[in-house]
């Protein structure tokens, strides 16, 4: 399968299986040749298909073969030894193969320049493919060896995979089972004295016949299912109002962020909602969470990847009269458009407990910073301190910044501002938003 072009040979079977069956034997039949003690050549016996007519393959064309060498052409005729030829002899429907045709298949389809998964029922027609093989070789020890070789490659089964209308299906190659497998090989002598062996592999391979009217994107999916209590004609589906977080709101990433609603027109109950985000003005919804509760609250976890903004750490400066004894969880946003860090951009999530002298002290924090390269700078000593009350952090006035030393953070502070939706999940068409939310 190509994208952007179509060509004249694609979605081919018995075209697929062919380049399939030569791909195994031009990386499976190989044999030793022992020139001395040291130096010992594995061989890779080439294959050919055997095309007639004007058609006919190239095989008396080069005069060189060699891996990852493009071969060279001379004038004449040159018959390369050894080589092997392989020749269709065409595909039979095994009817005792036959099984349910519904069951459901996966594929891909090209779709505006874009490759799309898509499933639908299908019915697989069971196949046989039948192959000619011819090997000429040079001497009666090649023979033995690549006799050998067959063999083990053969029998019983191997199995190999060919694309076919963007799905993936296995065939599985091996000697025909109603003659013995010591006598599918059989040697002719030409009159040149060259050896020929000769043999015959049968490929079993599916047919898999789409049903159209069946077709469906394997992006859509069912994740849940809502219900109504009354009839849509009876009593409507209510209207949702979010109040929590409040518009424009800066938000840090990693945390969680509760969600509040209130629902009204309590005759369409709500009994389940859908979560989503969505960059501000973009009808492009994705999606948080299917079919909650409608408890009207949620808790959504930001995921730490949520932007590509680097947090800076805070190293704690332990002192003889203040120690950490729980540690706390400080969130830091620097200004989105200065970048400076000051006291309005540490969010307290967890105020810590402390081991102090006094119920009321202060500690000195110093802060890593990294930039868009990961070099690594610091604050300087002494301009950042957490104010502490009752050995917790003091949550009304919790750090003090030295104005005479402004920190500049040195990274870009990537943000999404985004918009979050509360939806009805039987009809998403009722939500509530709360728009403008910067995630930093």
């Amino acid at each position: 399968m190509s994208l952007y072009s179509t060509y004249n040979n694609e979605n081919i079977l018995s075209r697929a299986v062919i380049a399939g069956m030569l791909g195994v034997l031009n990386n499976s039949i190989t044999y030793n040749q022992v020139w001395g003690n040291e130096d010992i050549e594995e061989i890779s016996i080439p294959w050919f298909y055997n095309q007639s007519g004007d058609e006919r393959f190239m095989q008396d064309f080069y005069t060189f073969y060699h891996a990852c060498n493009f071969p060279k052409p001379v004038d004449g005729n040159f018959d390369q030894i050894p080589r092997g030829v392989i020749t269709y002899t065409g595909a039979n429907i095994d009817a005792n193969r036959i099984t349910n045709r519904f069951v459901q298949g996966r594929y891909l389809k090209e779709v505006d320049g874009k490759l799309q998964s898509y499933f639908s029922y299908l019915y697989s027609i069971p196949l046989t493919i039948s192959f000619d093989c011819e090997l000429w070789l040079d001497t009666q020890i090649t023979a033995l060896k690549v006799e050998q070789a067959i063999r083990e490659v053969f029998y019983k089964t191997i199995t190999f995979y060919v694309y076919y209308k963007g799905m993936r299906l296995g065939c599985t190659a091996g000697f025909s089972e109603d003659i013995i497998v010591d006598k599918l090989i059989e040697y002719s002598f030409a009159e040149d004295n060259r050896i020929k062996i000769t043999f015959t592999i049968e490929v079993e391979a599916y047919q898999p016949v789409f049903d159209p009217t069946t077709e469906t994107d394997a992006n859509n999916y069912m994740r849940g299912i809502g219900y109504r209590l009354y009839d849509i004609d009876e009593k409507n589906d209510g209207e949702i109002t979010l109040t929590t977080p409040s518009n424009d709101a800066i938000i840090p990433k990693g945390n969680s962020l509760m969600l509040e609603w209130t629902y009204v027109k309590e005759g369409g109950i709500i009994n389940k909602v859908d979560i989503y985000w969505a960059l501000t003005e973009s009808a492009d919804w994705q999606l948080i969470e299917k079919g909650t509760d409608n408890h009207e609250f949620w808790y959504w976890n930001i995921p730490d990847d949520f932007t590509d903004f680097k947090e800076p750490a805070i190293i704690w400066e332990d002192t003889d009269t203040v120690k950490i004894h729980k540690q706390p969880v400080i969130d830091i946003i620097p200004n989105l458009t200065t970048k400076v860090i000051d006291a309005s951009s540490f969010t307290i999530i967890d105020a810590g407990y402390f081991m102090a002298e006094s119920t009321d002290s202060s500690i000195a924090v110093i802060l890593e910073m990294k930039n868009d390269n990961n070099q690594i700078s610091y604050s300087n000593d002494n301009t950042i301190w957490v104010n502490i009350s009752n050995y917790k952090i003091n949550t009304s006035n919790p750090i003090w910044v030295n104005p005479a030393v402004p920190i500049i953070f040195p990274g870009t502070v990537d943000s999404k501002v985004i918009d979050i939706h509360v939806a009805n999940s039987v009809n998403n068409k009722v939500y509530g938003t709360s728009s403008n939310i910067t995630i930093v």
